[in-house]
């Protein structure tokens, strides 16, 4: 107890430094917990969760062959990918020994008819040449829906498709709001469109529901379309079923008849993406189309932030760790600097050596220990906090994490102990009193001041550097005080 009462007293005569100490512990203790919480959730997000991921592929024509497309060339169905197509690169996937699954997303142009207009684009052609001013487009499944190029789309009327496999209508779809209120059509009504390279063959179709797209309309998508057919407000979904069923899935069509077939693979695992990719290009897949993944590229876009903030995370916790250390080390070095008399006067009335390495550890151990329990909570319910707001991504902090702060916490404090510990233990106490080289020099002149009887007054000036004690001794022929004096005193008498 006469221990903890020392180290109190103490750091309670130096409170900016027992306050900086505390406060430097909580900074460390602090950002090291955020900063390691931010790069574990960062290393688990671009490793076991991304290759948890199961990946939605696709075959798009690349960016520099759309450029090229020509609405009003019936010619520009050369470019896409047939039945036969798509059954060679699954099967090149599937010697590649890997499992998946699909869906897919069919589509064409077709002609409106004097009862069922579409929206005018902005530099429309005679439909001889465009195929029509409509797209019907065919989901196998609700993940094809929901993957549609056009956007999202939310049911402001009537019901939604039917993607049962128990469900063979061929005639249910939906149309836009737009299209609706144009045609001044509600839900139950009927629509008929023409055949794109045949105006005399027409398909009739009843309402299910009217859509409404849940974002904006990107460039050339919209009012702006130069053609009505690109207009996405002018599109009319269905399921595979009624698509096929309306005998529009054929593989004997020219021209705009030919419809633009778009299969989806579902992967089991991200780490199937480059083996699925090598085997589709080993199966001779044209230029003029990529392999995609909207799940991985979305994926890597949502983490790109945590990565980031990942990254200078690292380097902080690296900063904070060296100078944040540096300055632990210079402050219990500066507590140690001024405690050589102290030490020395301790020694001096019976205290030992292990009681003092005791009371400096305990010194050390108080402002550390609170700096470094207040980190700790302030971490410990900040930090996910913290980095969903930053960057929209959770940073837990586990049990494991906050015992391998401990670990580092306690390493550092017995690496400052060690250091207070053995200044205790290195301290001699053959420094409590300087060497007095004058003492020789004095018993050589006794003789003269015996023969002059004058009185002899000598200062002595004793520093006890260890104890920061000064002695000063003043002889005279009445009064000497000293020991110095003495041994003159019983020369003289000899």
């Amino acid at each position: 107890m006469f221990v903890v009462k020392n180290a109190w007293s103490t750091l309670k005569r130096h409170p900016w430094r027992t306050t900086l100490t505390c406060i430097v512990t909580l900074i460390i203790t602090t950002t090291t917990v955020f900063s390691t919480a931010v790069v574990e959730a960062a290393d688990n997000a671009s490793g076991s969760e991304y290759q948890a991921l199961k990946p939605v592929v696709a075959l798009h024509r690349t960016a520099a062959t759309e450029a090229k497309r020509d609405g009003a060339d019936p010619d520009w169905t050369k470019n896409y990918l047939t039945w036969t197509d798509y059954t060679n690169y699954a099967t090149a996937a599937q010697q590649a020994n890997l499992q998946f699954s699909y869906t897919l997303t069919i589509s064409m142009p077709a002609r409106q008819t004097d009862k069922f207009k579409a929206i005018a684009g902005t530099a429309d052609q005679s439909a001889d040449k465009t195929g029509g001013e409509f797209t019907l487009t065919g989901f196998y499944t609700q993940g094809a829906q929901d993957s549609n190029p056009a956007g999202a789309i939310t049911i402001v009327d009537g019901k939604a498709l039917n993607y049962d496999s128990s469900n063979t209508a061929t005639d249910e779809v939906l149309i836009s709001k737009a299209i609706a209120d144009a045609n001044n059509l509600k839900v139950g009504d009927s629509i008929t469109v023409a055949n794109p390279t045949n105006a005399d063959t027409a398909y009739t179709f009843k309402i299910q529901g009217i859509y409404t797209y849940n974002d904006t309309a990107a460039s050339g998508e919209g009012s702006d379309a130069k053609l009505a057919k690109d207009n996405r407000d002018n599109a009319i979904y269905m399921t595979y079923t009624a698509f096929a069923g309306s005998n529009l899935d054929t593989s004997d069509g020219t021209g705009w008849s030919i419809p633009d077939l778009d299969i989806q693979f579902t992967l089991n695992s991200a780490a199937d993406y480059d083996t699925f990719v090598k085997a589709v290009e080993d199966a001779k897949l044209p230029d003029t189309y990529e392999i995609v993944s909207s799940t991985l590229t979305d994926y890597k876009a949502s983490i790109a932030p945590l990565e980031s903030l990942a990254n200078g995370m690292r380097i902080a916790r690296i900063v904070v760790l060296v100078l944040g250390g540096l300055a632990l080390l210079a402050l219990v070095i500066v507590s140690m600097r001024h405690r050589t008399s102290e030490l020395g006067t301790a020694l001096t009335v019976g205290m030992t050596r292990g009681r003092m390495g005791r009371q400096f550890m305990l010194e050390v151990l108080i402002p550390t220990f609170l700096g470094f329990l207040l980190g700790m909570l302030v971490a410990g319910f900040a930090t996910n906090p913290l980095a969903k707001a930053l960057v929209n991504h959770d940073a837990p902090v586990s049990f494991g994490l906050l015992l391998h702060v401990f670990w580092y916490a306690l390493a550092t404090y017995v690496v400052l102990s060690c250091i207070v510990v053995g200044r205790a233990a290195a301290f001699r106490t053959t420094t409590l009193f300087a060497p007095r080289e004058y003492a020789s020099a004095l018993l050589e002149n006794t003789d003269d001041d015996a023969t002059t009887g004058d009185s002899a007054s000598t200062s002595v000036d004793t520093s006890a550097e260890d104890s920061g004690t000064t002695v000063d001794t003043e002889n005279s022929d009445s009064n000497v005080e000293s020991t110095d004096a003495t041994v003159a005193h019983d020369s003289e008498e000899a």
